[in-house]
């Protein structure tokens, strides 16, 4: 499971998702250390508002994402961020593949059915 985000609280909360998944998850800052994580992950979460290094975006990440087809892309926002949550719903609708797009509080509701607890059925 990789993780961009830099809200560690939120960030957290998908991190311990993650390991009760039976899932090791890996935080990435950009578009280099997505690609060296992605062959060996799964699910790839995506904060559409977080700080990013310099000539990185949110929609370079999911397109970089994409590029792996063995991921399924989670992105999501605050949900006042409507535009931004559109236009991930845009990119992410044209792929093919399991994709969603949430707010941080429809994520939080549904993190327990991505990354179900180690043991629950799949």
């Amino acid at each position: 499971m990789i993780l961009f985000t830099s809200d560690l609280m939120f960030g957290g909360k998908i991190l311990g998702a993650a390991k009760h998944a039976g899932l090791r998850g890996q935080g990435v800052r950009n578009r280099t250390a997505l690609a060296q994580h992605a062959p060996f992950a799964t699910h790839y979460f995506v904060d559409l508002e977080a700080d990013l290094a310099e000539g990185e975006s949110a929609e370079d990440l999911i397109d970089a994402a994409l590029g792996h087809p063995n991921l399924s892309v989670y992105a999501f926002a605050g949900h006042l961020q409507a535009d931004k949550l559109r236009a991930a719903q845009a990119r992410l609708a044209a792929a093919s593949g399991r994709h969603e797009v949430h707010s941080r509080g429809s994520l939080d509701r549904r993190l327990v059915e991505i990354l179900p607890p180690s043991g629950a059925p799949r």
